[in-house]
């Protein structure tokens, strides 16, 4: 068995809130699954549809520019970003 070291600069914190990614005209809905500082990783059924680049917005107060890092299934791992 092969284990990767772990590549992420601060520590994950795991997570279940729901959250919104919203890119154009459009909002899907999502859960934060884990996150640091740097980025996330969501479940979003509708992965499939995500652009590269989007705004996640974590309730009550928290809103992220997001690029996608991977896919996997339902599975999205995002970095933080600025403009």
């Amino acid at each position: 068995m092969v284990i990767l070291p772990d590549r992420r600069k601060s520590a994950r914190n795991p997570s279940l809130d729901d959250a919104l990614i919203r890119f154009d005209d459009l909002s899907l809905c999502c859960v934060v699954r884990d996150i640091t500082e740097d980025g996330a990783a969501l479940w979003a059924d509708q992965h499939s549809e995500l652009p590269d680049r989007f705004t996640l917005i974590i309730p009550p107060s928290k809103t992220c520019l997001c690029s996608v890092v991977w896919r996997k299934g339902g599975w999205v791992g995002v970095k933080f970003v600025t403009e």
